[in-house]
């Protein structure tokens, strides 16, 4: 069985391998079940849906320990796509600060809880979803795109920046596109802006924006996939890229595994699916690879 360790995982979380394993120790006296059998001074080694449910459980956290008995934060979620407070990362020769959460803040009602809102909007605007007026990212689509990335919805971190996959997650997503050649990391400004100059839009399968896909409401994705594919009929773009399984599976029905998905097609395009976030380094790199001769076909 394939196995993760916590240095793989603060690696994801853009976190100090110290900083995660101490908060593991600290779940571990709280009686986290995943650490409860642990031994002393032996190896921490977790299943990838093990990894998966420790970095959802840390980022619900924000890095902080809970009290003995209390159930950890964000258990039985997929990771949200926004990295852990305060995280500065450099980008494109410049520093960009991902919008952070006030401490003691909460989603409860409201995505943007505690995050403060770039003060340039980029491609954030406000439209109605479903009868409702929702804060989100505007679709960037135009005639004549040589691809369309496709996700599930919006991450609030990103939509507080104003622009598509700006959380620990999605900055991952974007430099597997660097490392396939899809698109180039070294160029100045923001990563969507770059790729919808050289052709390459972006959309959601639904518009209103959560912190991880689960908090979807019933019907959401069936009216996200309705109008989605009426986009993409309007389109007639000649290739999907899906970022995340999940999202293409809303649209295709399930899937053996990621990568290009030969017998299937959707509005006349042809579809690739990325690997997910901890999957492993050779099927990444075989991924990869299989996307760079898809993209050049």
């Amino acid at each position: 069985m394939d196995e993760v360790t916590p240095n793989e995982i603060s690696r994801t979380l853009n976190v100090s391998a110290l900083t995660f394993r101490n908060w593991l120790r600290a779940e571990k006296a709280a009686g986290h079940p995943l650490l409860a059998g642990h031994e002393y001074r032996s190896h921490y080694r977790f299943t990838r849906s093990e990894a998966d449910r420790l970095i959802a459980e840390y980022q619900a956290s924000d890095g902080r320990a809970r009290a003995p008995g209390r159930p950890p934060r964000g258990a039985g979620t997929v990771p949200p796509t926004h990295p852990p407070p305060n995280a500065v990362r450099t980008v494109d020769h410049r520093r960009k600060r991902w919008p952070t959460r006030a401490p003691g803040t909460n989603e409860s009602g409201d995505p943007f809880g505690g995050l403060a809102l770039s003060d340039d909007p980029g491609h954030r605007i406000t439209e109605t979803w479903m009868d409702q007026q929702v804060v989100t990212l505007a679709d960037l689509l135009r005639p004549g795109l040589g691809a369309v990335v496709v996700g599930i919805n919006p991450s609030p971190v990103s939509v507080a920046a104003g622009h598509y996959y700006q959380g620990s997650l999605g900055q991952r997503f974007y430099k597997r596109l660097d490392q396939a050649g899809v698109i180039d990391l070294s160029a100045a400004g923001f990563e969507d802006d770059a790729a919808f100059a050289a052709g390459i839009g972006f959309t959601d399968v639904v518009k209103r924006p959560t912190a991880r896909a689960g908090g979807l409401r019933p019907g959401e994705l069936k009216h996200g996939r309705e109008l989605l594919e009426a986009k993409l009929d309007d389109l007639q773009v000649p290739k999907i890229l899906f970022t995340f399984k999940a999202s293409a599976e809303t649209l295709l029905g399930p899937l053996d595994k990621p990568g290009r998905q030969a017998e299937r097609t959707l509005a006349g395009a042809d579809i690739f699916v990325m690997p997910g976030p901890m999957a492993r380094t050779e099927l990444v790199e075989r991924a990869l690879r299989t996307l760079r001769t898809w993209w050049d076909s």
